[in-house]
Order: C-alpha cells, then structure tokens, then sequence
C-alpha cells in the first residue's frame, strides 16, 4: 500500500513540475489563468505539506523508541 502512494504522488509531482515552468509573478504576465492560482497555492502549501510528513516520521520513530525503552526495561 506505501508504494501505492509513493507511485501516486510521484505521478502527481512529474505532473505539476510540467505545469511550473516559471514563479507564479512569471506566469501572470502571460496571462496564465487558472494555472496561476493553482500554482500559487501549491507553492504556498508545500512547506506545510513537508513538515506534516516529516513531524509524523519524527512521532513515529519516537513512539517505536518508546516502546523500545519499555521492552527493555521489562526484560
């Protein structure tokens, strides 16, 4: 299922780098419609979008150390 959704947002990002050939400022004197807002907000939100992936490996690996640390004081 985790290469299922690998696949799926690498496909997703080969897809919208096709789309962002230039900075949202660069696509508007074109006129760019849709595709401006669009990339406009992708770049806004992809920060978020790597710290929400990389905070829930951070929780996860401190949870399995946890329970790492728990096992090895019952033994």
């Amino acid at each position: 299922m985790k290469r299922a959704h690998a696949a799926l947002l690498a496909a997703m990002l080969v897809g919208v780098s096709r789309a962002a050939f230039a900075c949202p400022a660069c696509t508007t004197r074109s006129g760019g419609g849709l595709a401006v807002p669009l990339l406009l907000g992708a770049m806004i939100l992809t920060p978020y979008l790597v710290a929400t992936a990389v905070l829930r490996i951070v929780r996860k690996a401190e949870a399995e150390q946890k329970l790492e640390d728990q096992a090895s004081e019952r033994a």
